[in-house]
């Protein structure tokens, strides 16, 4: 794994009900990028089942010089295990990376370069993240894309809506990261959280137009997005957002009652509100 090696890390949270087919995919992309990690933090949030364990211990022992298994004794939730994790980043740069997402081959490629440019544009850059293709059952099977704006403007203004950063594609500076307090307790909105408060701490965040993750989806991540307690903290997060600077009265009412329709639906109903208008199939680049 010495070939184009760049110096940026890559973490990982895995838990138990994960799928080990989906996690040695998800490692298998990062193994093939274009531009390879020097560093791969997985943080095993809890006991994991055999099969996780078998797929994890193949990985970390065919490139024992870049992986970093840290083991958690009981489940806390991706936020806190997102904070143990960066305790392990040696790097300046980390990548965000979901345990059953496939990276696109020119992903980290793309980000360096993006980085390298941005930085002396805006010195307190903080994120590079990237466009996201939705997948169900195989990588081919294409049900929607979510595409975020670019410009660091318009993503300010996009964050008072919507969290304005595909967290599964994210590129953090990890200097940044702990000057705003690093990840926080919430194991839900964790990441729109962060974003909401690099934006509020004047840090600058960049969306490039390249399609960087494919993300699995299915009945199980709609059926997550619901809920009176997912409602709840997403009504509260608001009003906490509006008080930092990101949002005002206007888009936390618009915001909180489109979020109350979507959550309120059945299942089978959010799914086709995510695939047919939030997340569109049809993948237009400007």
């Amino acid at each position: 794994m010495s070939r184009n090696t760049s110096e940026f890390s890559v973490l990982m949270t895995i838990y138990e009900k994960e799928k080990a087919e989906y996690l040695d995919r998800a490692l298998e992309s990062l193994e093939n990028q274009t531009v390879l990690p020097a560093q791969i933090v997985i943080v095993k949030d809890g006991l994991l089942n055999e099969s996780l364990d078998t797929v994890i211990e193949i990985h970390a022992k065919k490139f024992s010089n870049i992986y970093t298994v840290i083991s958690l004794k009981r489940n806390y939730g991706r936020g806190y295990a997102s904070k143990v994790g960066i305790d392990h980043i040696s790097s300046r740069w980390f990548a965000r990376m979901d345990s059953d997402d496939v990276s696109s081959k020119d992903r980290f490629e793309l980000q360096i370069a993006a980085i390298k440019k941005y930085i002396k544009i805006y010195p307190k850059l903080a994120v590079v993240g990237g466009q996201i293709s939705e997948f169900m059952n195989n990588e081919n099977n294409t049900v929607g894309h979510r595409k975020v704006p670019q410009e660091p403007e318009q993503i300010k203004e996009f964050a008072a809506y919507r969290s304005p950063i595909n967290n599964p594609t994210a590129m953090i500076n990890k200097e940044a990261l702990l000057a705003v307090g690093n990840y926080s307790g919430l194991n839900v909105l964790e990441d729109y959280d962060l974003w909401v408060r690099f934006l509020s701490n004047g840090y600058t965040l960049i969306n490039i137009p390249n399609i960087l993750v494919n993300m699995r989806v299915g009945n199980g991540m709609y059926k997550r997005r619901g809920g009176i307690r997912y409602l709840n903290t997403y009504i509260q997060q608001k009003r906490i957002w509006k008080k930092q600077g990101i949002g005002t009265n206007k888009t936390v009412i618009f915001s909180s009652i489109v979020m109350m329709g979507s959550i309120l639906v059945p299942t089978s109903v959010r799914k086709i509100l995510y695939q047919k208008i939030l997340h569109k199939r049809k993948w237009e680049r400007k």
